[in-house]
């Protein structure tokens, strides 16, 4: 696919020059060439030959973020029953092991007693929930005296009086999040300055919060969305006024190095943990060799070995012939293209 973006971009040039006046066939070999031979040596517009040199590589995500409340602990009703008492209401502040609501439970039969026996004991007993954590009490606002609880359901959650900010990293970023982040600064839209938000760690992102289905453009080589991905979480300092479901922007830094190999992403096949290169000698003859990759910034990347400063590689690389399969999706493309180009104006 990526010999149709350069040709997307090649040809979209030529139709801005033919609207201005200036067609450029001399370039291409004079105004007789026909159709074909005008497609293809259009096509012909590959990189060259460029040096490796040293450089910096400054990773750095930028990501939309979401404040959430910290997740809590779980107040749960164990045994089941009916609540009987409200000690605390929802929204409430609560101290580790204080008493949230009572519960009526059946009771345990005594040793020795039976079914018929009246002097058993009471069928009931009635037993306190008690806070798992220190917090605010949250999700208890239907519970009320007289509803019947499930046994291991969940009552409410006790969290800490704490948020965190929450942000989803598209599936390809991925790669260059393999090493835990070194810092991360949090902006809050129309809200504090920027200020350090304390890593948390990476998990599965939740189902309908990644970006939609990647949308590739063939003339701009630009894609939108990226199915898939994981989500990032950084706990905000509570000296920071920040309020439920307000956005911001993540700036992730996963780490910068200096002096290193760096060559551009567009001159090896594959940005994470090992890749390809073209490498030119002097008498022009061309080398496939593999190299072992580190840090990128999506523009840039570390070559950490294979390479050394002052060869020369391939800048774009081509596409590698193991997947240019004949007669693919791309025939057709270039088919429905070519029609369109010469129908313009027809």
């Amino acid at each position: 696919m990526k010999k149709w973006i350069i040709i997307g971009a090649a040809l979209t040039l030529m139709l801005g020059l033919v609207g201005s006046g200036y067609l450029l066939l001399s370039s291409f070999g004079g105004a007789d060439l026909d159709e074909d031979e005008f497609i293809s040596q259009a096509a012909d517009v590959g990189g060259g030959p460029v040096e490796v040199e040293l450089g910096t590589v400054s990773s750095l995500l930028v990501l939309d973020a979401t404040v959430q409340p910290e997740p809590g602990k779980a107040l749960k009703a164990n045994k089941g029953g009916t609540v009987t008492h409200l000690w605390l209401d929802n929204g409430a502040t609560v101290e580790n092991g204080a008493p949230v609501l009572n519960v009526s439970v059946p009771a345990e039969p005594t040793a020795g007693g039976g079914e018929d026996d009246e002097d058993s004991g009471p069928a009931t007993t009635e037993i306190t929930l008690y806070a798992p954590t220190a917090g605010t009490i949250r999700g208890m606002g239907d519970v009320q005296v007289g509803d019947v609880l499930e046994a291991g359901s969940t009552v409410a959650t006790v969290a800490p009086d704490q948020f965190r900010a929450v942000a989803t990293v598209p599936a390809n970023d991925l790669y260059r999040l393999y090493d835990n982040p070194e810092d991360i600064m949090l902006k809050i839209d129309k809200g504090p300055p920027a200020t350090e938000c304390e890593f948390i760690g990476m998990g599965a992102a939740e189902e309908g919060s990644a970006p939609a289905e990647e949308e590739f453009d063939p003339f701009t080589g630009e894609s939108e969305g990226g199915g898939g991905g994981a989500e990032i979480s950084c706990r905000i300092p509570s000296n920071l006024q920040v309020f439920e479901g307000v956005k911001g922007k993540m700036s992730v830094s996963t780490g910068e190095v200096e002096d290193v190999v760096v060559i551009p992403v567009t001159a090896v096949r594959g940005t994470a943990e090992e890749g390809e290169v073209i490498v030119v000698g002097e008498d022009g003859t061309e080398e496939n060799r593999e190299v072992e990759l580190g840090l990128s910034d999506g523009q840039f990347v570390e070559v950490t070995e294979g390479l050394e400063v002052g060869e020369t590689i391939m800048d774009p690389v081509p596409l590698d012939p193991r997947f240019d399969i004949p007669g693919d999706h791309d025939e057709d493309y270039d088919e429905e293209f070519e029609g369109d180009f010469y129908g313009m104006g027809g």
